[in-house]
């Protein structure tokens, strides 16, 4: 019970920060030391956080506590091109709402760009890591994903510079019906408990239990309740946020061939989230909203005694999550002509039509003196969202694709170190290819992001 209350405890501080819109909705690295590596590092171990990615390589680190948060700053923002394919001019001239779902750009024929707020977010982490004798070691690491983070406001004084949709309709018109800002928000929280041993001098395997929450709430969303699979959209939008308990597990391998090669490898099962009761007519399933596997895979090379490369390849199936996976323009057609377990909600129901992706990490380090470490890094990976699937994906432009790094260790004394992370997601954006009637037609919408983020954190070694 204790562990619970203070798992819920964690979860009430670092939730409401969270945002990390990066590889889809995952990190694009875990623990600051990798992040100076653009995320690579599963054959690397050299924090207590390597137990987020790669459970086998908690044994190599010792007794070692590392704490620490990042300054995350995602820019988020959507363009609607068209007017008149989807309102007719005597609607613009009257500044009426649309009937349907589209969204309405920030200029007085509805075209026009509007941003995201709430663009800086305090984001920390935890980790420890406890020898049980020479070969084995007993682990903690508590850390967050999300990425489904948007805030489009419907009234704002700052309107001529494109940040708030025009006459206050909402980005899909939510005026008519409730409160017009719309957005969501969708964070998780992972606690990794986990084991791992040393089967030989230069092989580790581990495992870990992993006991996650995660928060959802939308607004804003009301003209899509026609299109709820049961025909009674209460649980759509504005039902404030809900959380949800569920569990997964990690495994994973390190094998350090010699003193210039290692090679690592870990797989992260679906975790098995409840349903959200209080949005069982947005997601398919009723609601269900699970986090999806993923596997990595790298190799750490050291060319000399003082630099060291690391590359890692990552795939995330979220083709194994109904509610970000299912087609949007497809299911919805199917929804209009009648076919209900396609709607919102429904068994088959409307997703965010996102594609699996693969991620490639490339960093490297170099140990400038006895007690001064730096890091580069560069990853790439294929954004997830189609472009038939743009209208939806306003709510969540999860569109990055790279990510430069820097970093940097500093020893302080025998047992303390702290380390510092940049990383820089230069923008990239879709464009729609849309289909259905009411979106304003191909080229319509486009959805964009960048980010920035600065992270700190303090390591103790006993």
């Amino acid at each position: 019970m204790r562990h619970s209350t203070l798992f819920i405890a964690a979860a009430g501080f670092i939730l409401p920060n969270l945002t990390h819109a990066t590889n889809g909705y995952l990190s694009h690295g875990y623990g600051t030391i990798s992040k100076g590596l653009a995320g690579a590092g599963v054959a690397l171990p050299q924090d207590a956080m390597i137990s987020a990615s790669n459970v086998a390589g908690a044994v190599w680190v010792g007794q070692r506590m590392d704490i620490g948060a990042s300054l995350f700053v995602p820019h988020r923002e959507y363009t609607q091109r068209s007017s008149t394919n989807q309102f007719p001019q005597e609607a613009i001239a009257a500044q009426m709402a649309p009937s349907w779902p589209v969204p309405v750009g920030s200029n007085s024929d509805y075209t026009g760009t509007v941003e995201s707020e709430k663009d800086l977010f305090l984001i920390p982490h935890f980790a420890y890591t406890h020898p049980l004798n020479d070969i084995s070691a007993i682990g903690v690491s508590l850390y967050g994903n999300g990425g489904m983070n948007t805030t489009y406001n419907s009234h704002d004084t700052t309107r001529l510079l494109g940040t708030a949709a025009t006459n206050g309709l909402g980005t899909y018109g939510g005026a008519t019906t409730g409160t017009a800002t719309a957005g969501v928000d969708l964070a998780q929280l992972a606690l990794n408990l986990n084991y791992s041993q040393k089967l030989t001098d230069q092989f580790s395997f581990g495992a870990g239990l992993i006991l996650a929450y995660q928060q959802f709430k939308a607004k804003g969303l009301m003209l899509f309740g026609r299109m709820a699979a049961d025909g009674n959209p209460d649980a759509l939008s504005n039902n404030g946020r809900e959380g949800v308990f569920g569990w997964g597990a990690q495994i994973g391998g390190l094998w350090k061939l010699n003193d210039q090669w290692s090679f690592g490898a870990a797989y992260q099962t679906r975790i098995d989230f409840n349903a959200f009761d209080e949005y069982a007519d947005l997601f398919a399933e009723g609601g269900d909203l699970d986090a999806p596997p993923f596997l990595n895979v790298g190799l750490a090379f050291k060319p000399r005694h003082d630099v060291t490369l690391a590359f890692d390849v990552q795939h995330i199936w979220y083709s194994d999550v109904d509610a970000l996976a299912n087609p949007m323009t497809n299911n919805l057609m199917l929804c209009m002509a009648g076919q209900t377990q396609y709607c919102l909600g429904g068994d088959k129901g409307v997703g965010f039509g996102w594609r699996d992706m693969t991620i490639f990490k490339l960093g490297t380090q170099w140990e400038l003196t006895s007690d001064l470490t730096l890091r580069a890094g560069y990853s790439y990976g294929k954004q997830p969202v189609p472009e038939e699937g743009v209208m939806f994906n306003v709510l969540a432009p999860a569109v990055i694709e790279q990510h430069f790094t820097l970093g940097m260790t500093k020893q302080l004394n025998r047992s303390t170190d702290i380390s510092l992370a940049a990383m820089y997601a230069p923008e990239n954006d879709v464009t729609c290819g849309c289909k259905v009637p009411f979106s304003g037609g191909a080229d319509s919408i486009r959805i964009a992001m960048s980010q920035w983020e600065l992270e700190m954190n303090f390591g103790f070694k006993w």
